[in-house]
């Protein structure tokens, strides 16, 4: 049986995946703040997308989820976390995983 789902489309799905998450925002002690997508990672059918908080920010209080948005400010994925920030710098990652089915048959 021959190939039905391209190498050309599934790169172009994951990057169109990839394109549509502008910023983050992150959930520190109740107030959200917006952070930049601090780095992208594109392996095969995965996206990584990573948010960074500096050593210097948000020390001592609690991280309580980051959110994932596009370039209008939609919602995209959400991510909760319970995290007390210290004096290190914190990396908080969202991981996606393109997955398709072909079923194969006519009408």
């Amino acid at each position: 049986m021959s190939e039905v789902i391209k190498p050309l489309l599934l790169d172009k799905l994951v990057s169109d995946l990839s394109g549509h998450v502008t910023s983050a925002r992150v959930n520190i002690n109740g107030e959200e703040a917006a952070y930049p997508i601090f780095n992208t990672v594109i392996s095969g059918l995965s996206v990584r997308k990573y948010v960074y908080i500096t050593e210097t920010q948000a020390i001592g209080k609690t991280l309580l989820g980051a959110s994932l948005l596009d370039a209008d400010g939609n919602l995209l994925a959400d991510q909760p976390l319970n995290v007390i920030k210290n004096d290190k710098g914190f990396l908080i990652v969202f991981e996606f995983v393109l997955r398709l089915e072909v079923s194969s048959g006519g009408v």
